[in-house]
């Protein structure tokens, strides 16, 4: 991770470095900072409107009762996108150009929300924290770890049958450190 970070903020700036220098010997400097400039507006107003449109749709989602995921994926990508535009250069500009347009952000936005419930899928079960969870469901009183949980929740989503269940989230206490 600590690579591909490190390659994103070194290699897009020198990718940038290199695109302005290249314009504005072509054009000129003046023309690309005004180009740079124009753009960051322009890419700001329209990161704007479509985020209007957006929570438009997500609060049209809420009043129908369903969950706006898809259109909270795309709020994201609308707000790299407004990053990216704010962000001088013109590389930065045509990707969060092609983010903020709804033809290509649709599909990114698809794409994007299969891979969320793809890593979800894979991490389902395991034990990140180093340590097991516990829950006690109003049904029974019953501890179960987190993996039968997970399998229950699983097969429950098959029957459509409503669940209800008390998380009870606490810490031991060392009774000689009172």
């Amino acid at each position: 991770m600590f690579g591909r970070l490190f390659l994103l903020f070194t290699l897009i700036p020198i990718i940038e470095l290199y695109t302005l220098v290249s314009v504005g010997s072509v054009i000129g400097g003046l023309p690309t900072i005004g180009i740079v400039i124009l753009t960051g507006i322009a890419g700001a107003w329209l990161a704007r409107m479509e985020g209007f449109n957006t929570m438009q749709k997500v609060r049209q989602s809420l009043n129908e009762g369903q969950v706006p995921a898809d259109e909270m994926v795309e709020a994201l990508l609308i707000l790299v996108a407004g990053l990216l535009l704010l962000t001088p250069g013109f590389v930065t500009d045509f990707a969060g150009l092609a983010m903020l347009l709804p033809f290509t952000r649709k599909p990114l936005a698809r794409w994007m929300r299969k891979q969320f419930n793809a890593a979800a899928v894979r991490s389902a079960g395991q034990n990140h924290a180093g340590f097991t969870y516990y829950t006690w469901h109003s049904s029974g009183g019953q501890q179960k770890d987190e993996q039968t949980v997970f399998t229950e929740i699983k097969n429950d989503e098959k029957n459509q049958t409503p669940r209800q269940a008390i998380v009870i989230d606490c810490e031991p206490v060392d009774d000689d450190k009172k």
